[in-house]
């Protein structure tokens, strides 16, 4: 495109949202990385300190494992309908009633907590209101932040994506530690005040859009929110109750895949002048949809793979291995917005495929794993891995939004909600589609290599020789010859659990340096698309 074209574009563009451009483009930023932060962090705190407010409450964990899937299915219920609620009442408002209604079913959920089925309903109500975080934050960086801060704005909204992915299991520990379980549902009291003010004094205010829709259309969004959620419950409790295997699963499944079929049907013959479908249905916006699900199954590295290789090899409890990876939150802190400043002087598309090549690099070291790495060996790699992920997330984002741009994204709110509602879909069923597909690699992967194992313990002498040396060690206990030899036996066995499982985690972390491979490959499919602020604003 040349130059001048370009440049009037941009001046098209910038009156186009003159009038919703906040004068307090500081607390607007703050309010969006706030609500991100909110929306990713409860969830991922809520997962990892189940097992203490299980124990505090003396639940079971079948019934606990659905106070998880209910705040993250939650989520993704309000996906489609945060687009339908923000035409309705403008994103600000519904920001500002959410927080109120996300506030107060926190602070409820521990006082009910032994009542499980209390407990359900509330992090489900919790889950729908912090669910419209994350895509109506994302309408705000396109709709109300001058565009030359706009790049600082995306910077602080994949920020909270991939610090909280490391903080949350430090600070849960730190809580148990020195506070109680009660805090793991509280944490969210301590910042959502703080996003309210910066939503309330940081967005303009916006009278209500005169064209409401219809409660006729109003069912269009609900089949699909509950398509969503069906499938995503089944994906989410598919590995427990064992697939296919399981009814339940089952049921989730093929309701959901129904239900996805008649909002199909439903979207053909009544399109809703609130969504529009055909605005992220280009060949750019499908690649991106792809990379930005492949996206979350990189992040399982850290998140995973390494915590679940030192539990298994070296016994490292969740408040240990968060230690050894919290401190990384730090290089992504800083790298954050120097990405968001390299944005404004190079191609999103480059900034994205450094990262993926950084990722998919250190992956394969770290796939190098032997039972001598521990916590402080993978330092090095998860530090290069953070500022990767860090510059792969920010120019994916940034890319979105220039397809965005590009296609039309200020013509119409319709455009931006649509926007927003396909990112927050896309982001939450590649979370559960990487975790479901992971979790079941390493078990078939663990299955594998313990039947390769056992196929050197063969009785033979050198299964005997492994066999003396541990009758040797446990004999001075005081035991028995006959308990000596089963303590050695069972000590063999769990040597062999552990080198399965640790080479399961190595392959692991070989197919995320492959996933890492296929984004660049799809991120070099990209079309150009033009920058969000010209290279000479920055």
């Amino acid at each position: 495109m040349p130059v001048d074209a370009h440049s009037t574009e941009h001046e098209q563009r910038k009156a186009a949202i003159a009038t919703n451009v906040t004068s307090r483009p500081m607390l607007a930023i703050m309010g969006v990385l706030l609500g991100a932060l909110i929306s990713v962090f409860t969830g991922r705190l809520l997962s990892i300190g189940l097992a203490d407010v299980q124990g505090a409450i003396g639940a079971n964990s079948d019934d606990m494992s659905w106070v998880v899937t209910a705040f993250n299915a939650a989520n993704m219920f309000i996906g489609p309908l945060s687009v339908f609620l923000g035409g309705l009442l403008g994103p600000r408002r519904v920001l500002l009633w959410a927080s109120a209604i996300f506030a107060m079913s926190e602070f409820l959920s521990p006082l009910v907590a032994h009542n499980v089925g209390a407990l359900l309903v509330l992090q489900f109500i919790a889950g729908l209101s912090a669910g419209t975080y994350y895509p109506l934050t994302l309408s705000v960086i396109i709709n109300n932040l001058p565009m030359r801060l706009v790049h600082f704005g995306i910077a602080a909204y994949a920020l909270d994506i991939l610090a909280s992915t490391h903080i949350a299991t430090a600070l849960e520990a730190w809580y148990m530690d020195h506070l109680s379980w009660h805090w793991v549902f509280w944490n969210a009291l301590l910042v959502t005040p703080l996003m309210v003010a910066c939503v309330y004094f940081g967005i303009p205010k916006q009278p209500i859009p005169q064209s409401k829709p219809t409660g006729h259309n109003f069912w269009g969004f609900l089949y699909a929110a509950c398509a969503f959620t069906l499938i995503y419950i089944g994906l989410d409790q598919g590995e427990r109750l064992d697939w296919l295997h399981s009814g339940v699963v089952v049921a989730f499944l093929v309701s959901g895949a129904w239900l996805l079929f008649v909002t199909v049907i439903r979207r053909i013959r009544h399109p809703h002048p609130l969504l529009n479908l055909k605005f992220i249905t280009s060949r750019n916006f499908l690649l991106l949809g792809f990379i930005l699900v492949c996206f979350r199954f990189l992040l399982l590295a850290p998140t995973l793979l390494i915590p679940k290789y030192l539990e298994l090899v070296h016994g490292y409890r969740p408040d240990q291995t968060g230690n050894v990876l919290a401190w990384v939150s730090v290089i992504q802190l800083i790298a954050a917005p120097i990405a968001g400043w390299l944005l404004y002087r190079t191609d999103s598309r480059l900034l994205c495929s450094i990262g993926f090549l950084i990722v998919g690099a250190t992956a394969m070291v770290s796939s190098k794993i032997d039972p001598g790495w521990t916590g402080e060996t993978f330092v090095v790699s998860q530090a290069i891995n953070a500022v990767g992920l860090t510059l792969a997330l920010t120019g994916l984002v940034n890319s979105i939004l220039r397809n965005a741009m590009a296609l039309g994204a200020l013509k119409s709110p319709a455009n931006i909600l649509t926007v927003a509602c396909w990112f927050q879909t896309c982001r939450l069923f590649g979370a559960e589609i990487g975790k479901s597909v992971m979790l079941h690699f390493l078990r078939v992967q663990g299955t594998l290599h313990g039947t390769v194992l056992k196929q050197y313990f063969d009785g033979g002498w050198q299964t005997d020789e492994r066999l003396r040396q541990l009758i040797a060690l446990t004999i001075p206990d005081g035991s028995g010859l006959d308990d000596a030899k089963a303590n050695a036996a069972k000590l063999l066995g769990a040597a062999l659990e552990q080198q399965a499982g640790m080479l399961a985690v190595s392959d692991g972390l070989v197919l995320v340096a492959i996933t890492a491979a296929i984004c660049l490959a799809a991120m070099a499919a990209l079309r150009y698309a033009p920058p969000l602020v010209p290279k000479s604003n920055p």
